[in-house]
């Protein structure tokens, strides 16, 4: 089983860093780490802890979450970064992603806008570390993760996000490739609605298909997550 993605929450707010750290560690994948509530603070977890992400409030009582990202990357250390903040000013915006921001929340936002995001950040790890080797039809499916095309967004194609995920959760306990009926009986999904996540599942470089061929019918399809 794939290790799970470490994360340290940054925020001034006592109430919304417990509430987002919470919600992370009920995520499949996930482990909190730990909570920081001002840029020092966070900066010496960040050396401490060796967390892979990094949620963000821009808004800090003695730094900016901007300059802390600044921080980070002059000094090398290996942390991707989900940046929150109320403001929509473009300067904020241009100057995380030239700093390498993975995605933005914008306030206020609910739970399911942070599990896209969790979830997105979870595909582009597991690609990443699963291909040996690399061509540019792969670049170009990591990089619709890192900076998405509203177009090709799952909203946008009719996938529910908790589907999505209970399918995934299910997929990634097993060991073995699992049909249609098996993944609907399990996850308590339709199997028509189970085909249409499959389908977009496979499209996304997600889930994997076999063909099983039998002596009579249509050959069957098998599915498991890829990595």
């Amino acid at each position: 089983m794939n290790k799970s993605n470490r994360v340290l929450v940054v925020d001034d707010d006592f109430m919304i860093a417990n509430m987002h750290g919470k919600f992370i560690s009920s995520q499949h994948g996930y482990e909190l780490v730990g909570t920081a509530y001002n840029y020092e603070q966070a900066l010496s977890l960040i050396q401490e802890l060796n967390p892979d992400l990094l949620l963000l409030d821009v808004y800090l009582p003695d730094h900016s979450g901007i300059d802390l990202v600044r921080t980070i990357r002059s000094r090398n250390l290996p942390c991707d970064i989900i940046l929150i903040t109320a403001a929509k000013e473009r300067e904020i915006v241009e100057e995380g992603f030239r700093l390498g921001v993975f995605d933005y929340l914008f306030k206020p936002f609910d739970l399911d806008h942070l599990q896209n995001a969790l979830i997105k950040y979870a595909q582009f790890k597991m690609r990443l570390s699963s291909s040996d080797q690399w061509n540019q039809e792969s670049l170009n499916n990591l990089k619709k993760l890192r900076a998405p095309d509203p177009t090709v967004n799952p909203f946008h194609k009719g996938i529910d996000m908790r589907t999505l995920e209970r399918i995934r959760q299910y997929l990634l306990g097993c060991k073995e490739l699992q049909n249609v009926d098996q993944i609907a009986q399990q996850t308590g999904v339709s199997r028509s609605t189970v085909r249409n996540y499959m389908t977009y599942l496979v499209e996304e470089h997600i889930v994997e298909e076999h063909l099983q061929y039998g002596t009579i019918g249509r050959p069957q399809r098998l599915y498991r997550l890829k990595g």
